[in-house]
C-alpha cells in the first residue's frame, strides 16, 4: 500500500482532530460576574479588619455580607437557574443597599471611606447584576426553552424552579 506524499501517517482514522474542542463552556459574563463577586468578598473582608476593629456593632454584619457574596459567587458556576435568580435577587438588593448606606453617610457628614465604600459595593453589584442579564448567561443556567429555544428569564415562580416560555407558552 502506498500512501500519498502528503498523508499524515498520525492524523486519526474517524477524523477527530478537525477542529480544536473549546477550551471553555462559561460565557464570559459568568467569568466577569463571579470573579467581581469574588472581588467584592474581598472588599468586604478588608473592611472587615479596617472598620470591624473600630466599631464592634458592625463586626458580624460586614462577615456575614462577605460570606453570602463569596457563597452566592461561588455557586454561580452551577447550572441552575434558581442558583442565577438568587444571585440576580441579591446583588440587586445589595446594590441598592449599599447605595443608600452611601447616601445616608453622606448626608450625615461620615468619613469619605463609609461613602467610597457603599460607591466601589454599589458599583460591583450593579455590573453583576448586568452581567448575569447576558443571555448566554442565562442560557448557561438552564433558561432556553426547550421547545422553541428562545431564552428568556421568565419564571412562574420567584426562584425560576418551574419556567415557561414567555414565547410559546411551554413548561419546563
Amino acid at each position: 500500500m502506498s500512501q500519498p506524499p502528503d498523508a499524515n501517517p498520525f492524523t486519526s482514522p474517524h477524523g477527530d482532530n478537525q477542529s480544536p474542542p473549546e477550551m471553555s463552556s462559561m460565557p464570559a459574563g459568568l467569568a466577569m460576574a463571579v470573579l467581581l463577586g469574588m472581588l467584592l468578598t474581598l472588599l468586604q473582608v478588608l473592611e472587615f479588619f479596617v472598620i470591624g476593629y473600630h466599631s464592634t456593632a458592625q463586626q458580624f454584619s460586614l462577615l456575614l455580607g462577605a460570606i453570602l457574596t463569596l457563597a452566592i459567587s461561588s455557586g454561580l458556576l452551577r447550572h441552575s437557574s434558581s442558583i442565577w435568580a438568587i444571585a440576580r435577587y441579591y446583588f440587586l438588593f445589595h446594590g441598592m443597599t449599599a447605595t443608600g448606606f452611601c447616601l445616608m453617610a453622606f448626608f450625615y457628614l461620615k468619613p469619605m471611606l463609609a461613602i467610597g465604600s457603599g460607591l466601589i459595593q454599589a458599583a460591583f453589584c450593579v455590573a453583576i447584576f448586568l452581567a448575569l442579564g447576558n443571555s448566554r448567561v442565562r442560557q448557561y443556567h438552564l433558561l432556553e426553552c426547550p421547545a422553541c429555544h428562545h431564552i428568556n428569564s421568565g419564571g412562574d415562580d420567584l426562584l425560576c424552579l418551574q419556567r415557561r416560555c414567555v414565547r410559546c407558552g411551554f413548561r419546563w
